[in-house]
């Protein structure tokens, strides 16, 4: 069950959400609801909630102001912010705080749903990680006191076995969630260092074990997922090539022209007369 906070100020709001998500979602739990900024913060840490759908532009502590705070007391909430202002300049304060998931008010039942839906992946991922590594733990647990018990002799193979899986399972954790860490700050100034010191390793074995394993660079990595990001985007017309620029990490239009035909091998604007026609 995913349990979910409801922040608006507009009570009508606020009821109309929670009444959607009781009729169609039978695994989200709505846990309590909040009218401002500084409750939603007191909400967060008492309730301990999965999700919070958080309304951006509201009295006193604002949403993005409230994620900030959040964010730095339970870095493992997930948020979908809900804004009447379809600006640019507030979906780029909101993925600033490592939000993806953005919908207009007055909100759609078909988007609040999408957004969840999409949400509610993030989430199941992360606890099945969690559990993944609680359970490995537990095995090692289990082998270190059979040893103590019955000698090393008896149990080597396996314990040997147990720890290559262990050593893998840390490696793949160390990844996943580096990767996770770029996906979610990949518009910002990334560097190698800030991830290693994330993951908690030198720069020098971050390095050799991320090309190792994945095949490619971190700098490599890093430009895909904004590539990528950058041919989503240009999906919207509404968006201008700079704008994009700008949104996914780069300051230089013309280095980002260069980066993505680079990788793509066309020029931005030809690869956006392509996928618009």
């Amino acid at each position: 069950m995913i349990k979910l906070i409801i922040v608006d100020d507009e009570l009508f709001e606020r009821k109309a959400i929670t009444k959607i998500i009781k009729t169609e979602c039978t695994d989200v739990e709505v846990i309590g609801e909040a009218p401002n900024g500084r409750v939603a913060i007191e909400k967060a840490t008492q309730l301990q909630p999965d999700l919070m759908l958080m309304d951006i532009k509201m009295p006193g502590i604002d949403g993005v102001e409230a994620v900030r705070q959040i964010k730095q007391l339970h870095p493992d909430i997930k948020f979908i912010m809900v804004s009447a202002f379809n600006t640019f300049e507030y979906a780029k304060e909101v993925m600033q705080q490592g939000v993806k998931e953005y919908i207009l008010k007055p909100s759609r039942k078909e988007d609040i749903l999408a957004a969840i839906g999409r949400v509610k992946v993030e989430i199941e991922e992360d606890r099945q990680q969690v559990e993944a590594q609680t359970d490995l733990k537990n095995r090692m647990k289990e082998l270190l006191a059979l040893a103590q018990k019955e000698g090393f002799t008896s149990i080597s193979e396996d314990h040997s076995h147990s720890t290559e899986l262990w050593k893998s399972n840390q490696i793949n954790g160390v990844l996943t969630k580096a990767k996770k860490y770029i996906d979610l700050r990949y518009y910002e100034s990334l560097t190698l260092e800030e991830v290693a010191e994330y993951v908690e390793l030198s720069p020098y074995h971050f390095s050799k074990l991320f090309k190792e394993k994945t095949g490619v660079t971190f700098i490599d990595y890093v430009t895909t997922v904004r590539v990528n990001h950058a041919k989503k985007e240009m999906d919207d017309p509404s968006k201008s090539l700079k704008e994009i620029c700008f949104s996914i990490g780069y300051k230089d239009p013309n280095y980002f022209s260069r980066v993505f035909k680079k990788y793509t091998g066309m020029s931005p604007s030809e690869y956006r007369s392509i996928t618009l026609k």
